[in-house]
């Protein structure tokens, strides 16, 4: 689950950035059609680029990427893995993620049923091509897909404009376009970013109809007035295209500006450079690698296993490249359970810690190379009081692992591991983070 909340918060980020070029540069310009597909490419690089494998490693000399292990958290008494608590944040985010998810998801089930409850109720009906539905309710004309849905009472000059502002909606499927971000947005509904994505491609929509409906001819007061007489009508949901959405104002204003200069198009150069920022940031491999590397920059206090010399250590060091993930992952022997069962065992809270109220996380990053041994042991960020070096003894005690491996060959692969000295509110006095 913690791998899945990481692919969604990368992919936020991501949408954040690509939106962030949209709204800077390109959405006051009059080039409807390029924005339209920048805003749909957007949502589909967000939910890709996460996926990407880059290795970041390949462009320069730092090769060590960690795994970062779920942290363990210590007490004078108690010793439990956060991840085994019913109640820690890992479990609390999930919970309301799905319930989220549950949530739109039925939202969206409930407005195709909607949609398709009337046109069977009202019946669909085939007129000079089009497959048009006339209902007796206060809704706004819409169209979703190829059938334009319409107030049967429309006067006879109006009705011809309607359909084919209407028609520009279905000739240029702008129905797919919100289905994509609609589907996108019951996985990542928490994402801001992804609700103005969809706001802005149905502006956007809107444009392009209105932009067809004065190519036909006509005039472009009369279908302004048109637009402002319609301000009343009901929206059916989200997954339509509604004549009258509210944006009528933008509306009018995009029909009375000049069209863009085609040296305006000179900033659709800052989209590439985005993307590539993006795709580096937010790839799988890249993230992970960001973040190790971060992690590295602060000072380590390195140990090593009192049955390896430095010398030993140092020329496997040289002769293994870490490798950022396997593609069978190193066991602790026995599993997880047993990983967290042997630091209960052996880990002790030091008595000068809690003679002194320290408290707080020592990162503990750890390499288990290809024969199983663990190795390299250092400490990312320590605490004091004794823990940092409680943490590391405990850590060189583990007995082989067994290797991860790529392509059937075993590999060292690099870990960090979070563990967190926690003392009662009776004795806390000072808490390092």
């Amino acid at each position: 689950m913690s791998h899945f909340l990481i692919y969604l918060l990368q992919s936020s980020a991501c949408m954040g950035i690509l939106y962030g070029v949209y709204w800077i540069f390109l959405r006051k310009d009059t080039f409807h059609m390029v924005n339209r597909f920048y805003l749909v490419l957007t949502a589909f690089l967000s939910a890709l680029v996460p996926l990407l494998k880059i290795d970041l490693a390949s462009l320069g000399p730092v090769r060590t990427i960690m795994i970062y292990l779920d942290p363990i958290i210590i007490t004078p008494d108690t010793i439990g893995n956060a991840a085994a608590s019913p109640f820690n944040w890992l479990t609390i985010a999930g919970i309301v993620y799905t319930t989220g998810v549950i949530i739109f998801l039925s939202r969206f089930i409930f407005q195709l049923i909607q949609i398709l409850l009337l046109a069977r109720h009202y019946g669909i009906s085939r007129t000079n091509g089009m497959n048009l539905v006339f209902v007796d309710r206060n809704y706004s004309p819409f169209s979703f897909f190829n059938i334009i849905f319409i107030n049967a009472p429309e006067k006879k000059e109006d009705l011809q404009t309607i359909l084919e502002h209407e028609q520009v909606h279905i000739r240029q499927m702008h129905s797919m376009d919100l289905l994509v971000v609609e589907l996108l947005t019951i996985f990542q509904w928490f994402n801001p970013f992804v609700w103005f994505t969809n706001r802005s491609l149905k502006t956007i929509h809107e444009f392009l109809a209105d932009q067809g409906v004065l190519k036909c001819g006509h005039k472009k007061v009369d279908y302004q007035q048109l637009l402002l007489d319609r301000t009343m009508g009901i929206q059916v949901n989200n997954l339509t295209n509604n004549f009258n959405v509210s944006l009528i104002k933008k509306r009018i204003i995009m029909m009375t500006r000049k069209n863009s200069t085609p040296t305006a198009q000179l900033k659709l150069a800052v989209v590439l450079p985005a993307f590539l920022v993006a795709v580096i940031l937010f790839s799988g491999n890249s993230f992970n690698q960001i973040l190790a590397q971060t992690s590295k920059q602060e000072p380590a206090k390195e140990t090593v296993k009192p049955n390896a010399s430095k010398q030993q250590q140092s020329s496997e060091a040289k002769t293994e490249t870490v490798c950022r993930e396997a593609e069978v992952q190193p066991q602790f022997p026995g599993g997880n359970e047993a990983l967290i069962e042997f630091l209960s065992k052996n880990i002790q809270y030091p008595a000068e810690a809690k003679k002194s109220g320290i408290q707080g996380k020592v990162a503990v990053n750890f390499v288990v190379r290809s024969t199983g041994e663990v190795t390299d042991v250092k400490v990312l960020r320590g605490i004091g009081g004794g823990c940092d070096e409680e943490a590391v003894r405990v850590i060189q005690l583990m007995p082989k692992w067994t290797p991860g491996l790529i392509k059937g060959k075993p590999v060292a692969v690099g870990f960090v591991i979070p563990i967190q000295f926690r003392l009662d509110k009776d004795g806390k006095k000072e808490e390092k983070k």
